[in-house]
């Protein structure tokens, strides 16, 4: 989606991405660097005592891996300029296989191209929905041949 120029883009377009499986790496790795140790995510013991029966991955952990799935082409995108209506609608375990989709649900002319909003769905490996948001997104508009 985001390997192509705000020109090249249409409201309706979707796209289906690449996936990747949690490991436990991952979720140690992401306590680590954001400072989040609670113990659903960390603490394996007590998360087997919980009501998911294992530890869970962090939802921002998830929203994270959704976005590096996406191939960017340098120049594309000017900048992400945030998110709505993010919902975490069911855990995502160790050894769970994510990828994300998305459409583009409207374009606004905008230099130094256009506004671009998506709807990104992830999904886990049943095809389940376990995390959803709107992104809104400064699209660069292709160069100039001159």
């Amino acid at each position: 989606m985001f390997d192509r120029y705000y020109d090249e883009l249409e409201v309706g377009d979707r796209r289906v991405f690449r996936a990747m499986t949690v490991t436990e790496a991952h979720i140690v790795g992401f306590a680590g660097l954001t400072g989040d140790h609670y113990v659903l995510h960390t603490d394996a013991e007590y998360a087997s005592r919980s009501a998911f029966g294992q530890r869970v991955a962090h939802g921002l952990l998830i929203l994270s891996l959704g976005a590096g799935l996406i191939p960017l082409e340098p120049g594309r995108v000017v900048a992400l300029l945030g998110l709505e209506d993010v919902r975490f609608l069911a855990p995502v375990f160790i050894g769970d296989t994510v990828h994300p989709e998305m459409e583009i649900v409207s374009k606004t002319d905008r230099e130094p191209g256009g506004l671009v909003i998506v709807d990104e769905t992830i999904l886990n490996q049943r095809d389940e929905a376990v995390c959803k948001a709107r992104l809104r997104v400064l699209v660069a508009a292709a160069p100039n041949e001159t």
